[in-house]
């Protein structure tokens, strides 16, 4: 098959507020803003791709994504664009300007890039990258008071949701014992719950956290501690499984593909999953920590930094490859954007088409 040759490129911003402010890592977000990039090829197709940084999270500010874009937008005309799977991945990986894109961009280019040339092949991205397209299980997302988290979490119960995915790291320690406890004697045995810690406890603070909370229908805790040196003492001390999220795009700065990780990394014991934010790390070096997640029996989590529905539904093709419930809960916290994960926690296959 004959390349794809862009032969117009463009971008603009956009602005979805949320329904209500939204708190992690000492953040408080009220609205999601960024760009989305436009690619049309001489054949007649067209994609769009979303750069977005989230503040707290994202290295680059909105500044550095338009500058970025801007460059991008001149250097991709006449861009080709290879057909075929795997010398489409290759041409990615690569690729200088793309790789030095800061992450969000990047990650916009190789969206658009990848719908291109799944719609050239007539599949969906899923299907063009080697997977299935099929219905996709995700995390409920809790975060707010005692009484808002377990009010939603009976609400989500009722529905059929099984899986949670809790914000911890209060400074009131006891509360958010108090918030997964409560948590746990609501859930039957097919449920279970996910924590996200954002960095935000000493290793002293997350122990103290770890042996009053207990590890029953706890699946795995991210980044407990504000020093990932210490990932390692924290499951010696607690044995409760870890999830690696900022970790990952410290350790993927630093070398081509994740296989290269450090060896303290690479044989960390206790972690059971890396959580891949591809708005944080880029499309590609997503895919490469997929593999690196099967070959080394972790779970990949596919995990949303609140993405437009852009941005969500590229997320949501690459959760097919990753064959886990997803970490796609913030879809509810945006206003004025039609939902395509249902009542039960279900994204269903056809609302990815």
């Amino acid at each position: 098959m004959q390349p794809l040759i862009i032969n117009q490129s463009d971008f603009v911003s956009f602005k979805i507020p949320f329904s209500k402010p939204f708190t992690f890592a000492g953040n408080t977000i009220a609205e999601r803003n960024g760009f989305y990039l436009t690619l049309e090829t001489s054949e007649g197709l067209s994609a769009q791709g979303e750069a977005a940084p989230l503040e707290g999270l994202s290295g680059e500010t909105i500044r550095r994504v338009k500058h970025d874009l801007t460059e991008t937008c001149a250097y991709l005309r006449e861009f080709r664009i290879p057909a075929a799977k795997d010398e489409w991945l290759d041409a990615l990986r690569h690729d200088a300007h793309i790789l030095n894109l800061c992450p969000s961009a990047r990650f916009a280019v190789e969206s658009a890039l990848l719908m291109l040339a799944a719609k050239a092949a007539g599949q969906s991205p899923a299907e063009f990258l080697g997977g299935q397209l099929k219905d996709v299980p995700t995390a409920v997302l809790l975060q707010g008071s005692h009484q808002e988290v377990i009010a939603d979490v009976k609400r989500f119960v009722r529905q059929g949701v099984r899986v949670f995915k809790l914000k911890v790291g209060d400074r009131n320690i006891a509360l958010d014992v108090k918030k997964v406890q409560d948590i746990r004697a609501l859930l039957d045995d097919e449920s279970y719950m996910r924590l996200d810690g954002n960095r935000a406890w000493t290793l002293k603070e997350a122990c103290v956290f770890a042996d009053l909370a207990g590890n029953q229908k706890i699946d795995f805790i991210e980044e407990p501690v504000n020093d990932a040196a210490q990932l390692g003492a924290f499951y010696a001390q607690t044995h409760m499984r870890l999830g690696l999220d900022e970790t990952l795009g410290v350790v993927r700065s630093g070398m081509q593909a994740p296989g290269r990780c450090s060896p303290p990394l690479a044989g960390q014991e206790g972690v059971a999953a890396y959580v891949l934010k591809p708005m944080l790390l880029g499309l590609i070096p997503v895919l490469d920590w997929i593999h690196e997640a099967q070959a080394t029996q972790r779970k990949a989590i596919i995990s949303s930094s609140f993405e437009s529905p852009v941005g969500f539904k590229v997320l949501a093709h690459l959760a097919c490859l990753s064959g886990q419930v997803t970490g796609l809960g913030t879809e509810r916290w945006l206003k004025n954007i039609k939902p395509i994960v249902g009542e039960d926690g279900i994204i269903k296959k056809g609302s990815l088409i």
